[in-house]
């Protein structure tokens, strides 16, 4: 599994002749929050046009590029951008906070999330680690906070 921070500053190579079309700027996440739709490129200049990865078009994603077919997303409507996320606190089902989302855990070959990476705070975090909650049902990703499925928390669990 890989953090979704890791494909920041990566190189994008399209297929088939490996042509490089831009750096991941930027994550864009399914408003549902379960899954990465885009990639943000950077952009050439001031009046070049945003250009986003659709993530479904990724084949391979490495330690320093990620390998992709040149395919767009034509409709940003339904995404999130994943930095505006972090640092949201995190809920679980009954209003209690488990922490505040530090990064998205994610299986590279579908984009498809499955676990939060959660600050406890800086001492907490250096005693005992960053915890991560594993995502097994719907999480509902507000403006002010995130919060997860109460039966789902119960029955993932909370683990580091």
């Amino acid at each position: 599994m890989s953090r979704a921070r890791d494909l920041i500053g990566l190189s994008v190579l399209a297929s088939p002749d490996m042509r490089p079309v831009g750096r991941v700027q930027e994550v864009l996440i399914s408003r549902d929050g379960r899954r990465i739709r885009g990639l943000v490129l950077e952009t050439g200049g001031l009046l070049s046009r945003r250009r986003v990865l659709d993530y479904q078009g990724v084949k391979a994603v490495g330690s320093t590029y990620v390998l992709a077919e040149e395919r767009y997303l034509e409709d940003e409507a339904e995404t999130r951008c994943g930095s505006a996320l972090t640092g949201l606190p995190v809920l679980d089902g009954s209003g209690e906070e488990l922490g505040m989302l530090d990064d998205l855990h994610f299986e590279p070959s579908t984009g498809e999330i499955h676990a939060l990476q959660l600050s406890r705070g800086f001492v907490d975090d250096l005693l005992s680690g960053k915890a991560i909650v594993p995502l097994n049902g719907p999480a509902v990703t507000g403006e002010g906070a995130i919060l997860l499925d109460a039966v789902a928390e119960r029955e993932g669990g909370l683990w580091t």
